[in-house]
């Protein structure tokens, strides 16, 4: 059995607003999420009656669902969570609580894990992360445990089982189990683009390759992960890397690479074009401490996840209803 996590932190005021400077200048998006963003209400049709409920009761309603996941804990705004989701919650009998992101890692898991307070915060990425683990029975047990970001409402019950069982055959040798989705084309409905890699693993979803051999792939929602097995000092550091921005992120990514051993790993991905999975697994790895292993996967649906820009509010909202994103009117915000 599992003990899923899932991750509803928030952001203060100040790294909201930086964050809406470099989406609006690197990407030219309108960002809208003033609020708590896991609670932003979507609208879906259900048995042809629309629908309206927040983006995390997506990814809940189906770990409620899934017969493996035997506990949930979810790490966010406490009082906002408990108000929206309580009653939903006490529908279950499958133990749900939730952990205040707010709240002090605790000691003993500070102690296991080496945590260095100035870098990894009580309420940040990585300090949720802990929180999180330590609050479940995974942690007591000192096993894997199925991480889920709380913003992507497109990723299917099915989607989240099948990782799970193909995740179960490396889970005895690896630190963390990732999904890497295909994305054939140079971008996917929301117009990212996807990391292009050489597939030298035995999972092979598709005969599409650009014309160096590689193939797209976008990270989901998903990890399966024991953080006994890792360094947990340097996640804020990748989470905060993971989306690679602007050329000043990926410049970092770079010298990154090139202190643990990779300094070819610019020529490999833009000039050579034949940086692989494996390859790519062991910087993560070296990075870490700890074994990374990436599963390609079918399912695109499951990367679409919502970092709060009016684009992504309007295309997720039409994927849940199968329609086409009504264009966006023009801002009249000064």
């Amino acid at each position: 059995m599992v003990s899923a996590i899932l991750l509803a932190g928030y952001n203060n005021e100040r790294a909201v607003k930086k964050y809406s400077k470099i989406v609006a200048e690197n990407y030219g998006e309108r960002f809208i999420e003033t609020g708590y963003k896991p609670l932003r209400e979507f609208k879906s049709l259900k048995d042809g009656s629309e629908t309206s409920k927040p983006v995390i009761l997506f990814t809940l309603e189906k770990l409620f669902d899934i017969d493996l996941i035997d506990e949930i804990v979810i790490v966010g705004h406490k009082m906002l969570l408990e108000q929206r989701l309580g009653k939903f919650i006490k529908e279950f009998d499958k133990p749900c609580r939730i952990e205040n992101q707010n709240s002090k890692i605790p000691h003993h898991a500070i102690e296991r894990f080496g945590v260095i307070p100035k870098k990894v915060k009580h309420n940040s990425f990585a300090g949720n992360v802990i929180k999180g683990y330590a609050a479940s029975a995974a942690y007591n047990d000192k096993k894997h445990a199925l991480f889920v970001a709380s913003d992507s409402p497109l990723t299917t019950k099915e989607f989240i089982e099948y990782f799970l069982h193909l995740a179960q055959d490396y889970q005895h040798h690896s630190a963390a189990i990732f999904p890497a989705v295909l994305i054939e084309g140079d971008q996917d409905k929301l117009g990212r683009r996807p990391l292009k890699l050489i597939n030298d693993t035995t999972y092979q979803g598709s005969n599409i390759k650009d014309e160096s051999g590689r193939q797209g792939f976008r990270f989901s929602s998903l990890a399966l992960a024991n953080p006994n097995l890792i360094n947990v000092n340097n996640m804020n550091t990748a989470y905060s890397l993971r989306k690679s921005l602007n050329p000043k992120v990926q410049m970092e990514l770079f010298r990154i690479t090139h202190n643990l051993g990779y300094s070819n790993v610019y020529t490999k991905y833009f000039i050579r074009k034949d940086l692989s999975i494996k390859e790519f697994e062991n910087i993560i790895s070296q990075f870490f401490q700890g074994r990374f292993t990436i599963i390609p996967m079918i399912g695109e649906d499951a990367t679409y996840d919502y970092d709060g820009t009016d684009s992504e509010y309007r295309e997720i909202t039409a994927m849940l209803n199968n329609t086409q994103a009504v264009p966006p009117h023009p801002s009249t915000d000064s």
